[in-house]
């Protein structure tokens, strides 16, 4: 006879005998249990230097146009299109799943029909509320993009369904010669993530949408209107609706900004992470205190670039990465002002200025740039920096010929200092946005006592808000503005940040219409060229526009270009896990999308960033056990023997 049991009958029936064993022992007199426990923290803490801190969710406005969660938080917040694997130049999918170029010979006439862009938006994605992400949202960032940022290329957008949208674009525009710019340019929205919620927006989009020829226009009073509208408009619902990312804003403090994960993200469920901590800090001090203890994460250069001096400091256990970048700082020059928009002056500050001593201020992360063109020394830019580019002025320090420019342009220097024509001393304002950290501030004071030391007595003044600092950009008050040159990695060299976004779109730092005449007296329009750069005819004549343009930022400089900056992840090992190798390809994503945080998107996609699992053993304490407990203890392990031999019958005689 055989004699079954189930397997849950078992277990239940042994479960029962400890119960009652353990219900009479006395557990206390028995000394200490070992516990070995596993925890982990499903928390991940990121700090931020915000000089005017978010108060509380009451006087927040989640536009992110007025306020809201910006650049810095696109690939925690908001979720990416498409993006770009800067390693290979593939377009990976993100909210849009799939995209076609029509008609099929496209890239035979591009140059003279219209060219059709159908993007298909996933069907299981949504904003934090649970509304779904539809070809509506896609539509709705293009525009508010086009009515920010003076976007001149006409686009048409049919909405097919509400999951798939065609965008139709005018000859001559996306170039097959430059597929990974022009695959970046539209099924990447430009590299900005979806940020308008279409529900949200419907109002503004709609007037938008009614005045689109007037923007493409560049319709100035248009233009000023619908920023202004942009800047102010409040969303009206619920604000987990105006975020699609892997998290959400639920909670503010004078500050932590708390943010939950979306559980509508389409890659919601390879997040191991349920919440994301933002420390706000209204400086740089208390932000490395906690960084230095071990309270932080993941800091990365979007959101608080840390000096090369803390860098070097940190506990052992930060990794710290390093990625090249095509991305530096150098010098603006304000050509309203008298003095600057001489071109030989501009030409003696490019021989004043010492690019090493300004980069070894820095620290680590900075390196001088070899030639002041606009083309960082960056691998992938190898096959277009040909002969003609690297025979260009490299600008070496040389102090004789500064004065003789100077000399030359009807300046004179007494007793150390240098006289404008007219007679007036000269004298230099500087003006940095933003949070001035120590590698910045050294970086200045060298330039400061460069600049000075030569017999122009300069200063720079800093400008945290946002606001003042556009406002400022528009008043031209001042000189020169330390800023960002170079820009984002497109499969080719990149002239956005001097050409576009602060030479007119949506800043005009410079204050110049971007038209150079050369010593040969040929007219260069750079803002054509800089487009050109984007949709070649073939790629011979990409290498001869970036020759062109390199050429002309040489000799005209217009923009000064002094230090590479490398983009720093530190990552707090104690607290993050399946952290990529130093080689990954996740590591180069830190190149793609506004604020470089693109590597954590995909970071968490694939699997990696993920939370430590801590195993925790108690101290044991030494007891001294009566005997009644040793008896306990003897009836404990034999009713365990008796247990363990009831289960080895029972597996014999079944």
């Amino acid at each position: 006879m055989k004699v079954y049991i189930k397997k849950s009958s078992l277990l239940k029936y042994i479960s029962l005998l400890i119960s009652l064993l353990i219900l009479v022992t006395p557990l206390g007199s028995i000394g200490s249990f070992v516990v070995t426990a596993q925890s982990s923290s499903s928390t991940l803490y990121i700090a931020w230097i915000n000089p005017t801190p978010y108060e509380s969710l009451s006087t927040y406005n989640p536009n992110i146009f007025a306020g809201g969660l910006g650049g810095s938080f696109y690939g925690i917040a908001y979720a990416y299109s498409t993006i770009l694997n800067v390693s290979n130049n593939v377009m990976l999918p993100g909210l849009i799943e799939n995209w076609s170029f029509s008609p099929s010979n496209w890239e035979q006439v591009w140059q003279k029909e219209p060219i059709n862009v159908t993007l298909y938006v996933r069907h299981n994605t949504g904003w934090g509320d649970g509304t779904p992400v539809t070809a509506y949202d896609i539509m709705a960032t293009d525009l508010i993009l086009q009515a920010s940022y003076l976007n001149p290329n006409p686009v048409k957008y049919t909405i097919i369904n509400n999951y798939t949208l065609t965008l139709t674009f005018a000859p001559d525009c996306l170039s097959p010669y430059l597929m990974p710019y022009t695959l970046r340019y539209t099924a990447g929205l430009t590299q900005v993530a979806t940020i308008i919620p279409y529900q949200e927006w419907k109002p503004v989009i709609n007037e938008i949408l009614g005045n689109l020829s007037a923007i493409r226009s560049q319709n100035t009073t248009v233009i000023d209107h619908f920023r202004k509208i942009i800047h102010s408009y409040l969303p009206s619902g619920p604000l987990s609706g105006n975020y699609n990312g892997p998290f959400y804003l639920s909670q503010i403090t004078p500050n932590e900004l708390i943010l939950n994960k979306n559980p509508y993200y389409y890659a919601s469920n390879e997040i191991k992470w349920n919440k994301v901590i933002i420390y706000q800090y209204t400086s740089e001090s208390p932000a490395l205190a906690a960084i230095k203890s071990g309270e932080v994460s993941l800091v990365y250069s979007g959101e608080l670039s840390l000096s090369s001096q803390v860098l070097s400091s940190l506990p052992s256990y930060y990794k710290v990465i390093d990625v090249n970048q095509p991305f530096g700082w150098g010098l603006y020059f304000n050509l309203q002002n008298p003095w600057v928009s001489n071109l030989k002056v501009r030409q003696a500050i490019a021989y004043v200025l010492n690019r090493t001593a300004i980069s070894l201020a820095g620290g680590i992360k900075y390196s001088p740039v070899s030639v002041p063109n606009g083309i960082p020394s960056f691998p992938a830019y190898k096959e277009f920096i040909t002969p003609a580019v690297s025979n260009l002025n490299t600008y070496s320090v040389n102090l004789t010929k500064a004065q003789r420019l100077m000399e030359s342009a009807g300046f004179t220097i007494k007793n150390g200092q240098w006289y404008a024509p007219n007679g007036t001393p000269l004298s230099f304002t500087i003006l940095y946005g933003g949070p001035i950290t120590p590698g910045i501030s050294n970086m200045l004071d060298v330039i400061d006592s460069e600049l000075s030391s030569f017999g122009i007595p300069t200063h720079y003044i800093d400008i945290t808000s946002l606001t003042q600092l556009h406002n400022t950009y528009k008043s031209g008050a001042y000189t020169m503005d330390f800023g960002n040159w170079g820009g984002y990695f497109p499969g080719t060299i990149d002239w956005y940040l001097p050409l576009f976004y602060f030479g007119g779109y949506p800043f005009n730092v410079t204050h110049w219409n971007q038209i150079v005449t050369l010593p040969n007296g040929t007219t260069v329009n750079l803002h054509e060229l800089g487009f050109l750069s984007t949709a070649p005819n073939s790629t011979s004549q990409l290498i001869d526009v970036n020759n062109e343009i390199a050429y002309t930022m040489n000799y005209y400089l217009p923009v000064l270009p002094l230090v590479k900056e490398d983009y720093v992840i530190v990552i707090n090992t104690n607290q993050v896990s399946n952290i990529p190798t130093n080689n990954s390809w996740i590591w180069s994503e830190a190149l793609y999308g506004v604020g470089g945080n693109a590597f954590l998107q995909e970071g968490f996609y694939y699997g990696y960033f993920e939370p430590i699992i801590h195993t925790t053993v108690p101290p044991t304490t030494t007891t001294t056990t009566s005997s009644t407990s040793v008896i306990y203890i003897a009836g404990v392990i034999i009713a365990i023997i008796i247990i363990a031999g009831v289960i080895f019958l029972l597996r014999k005689r079944h």
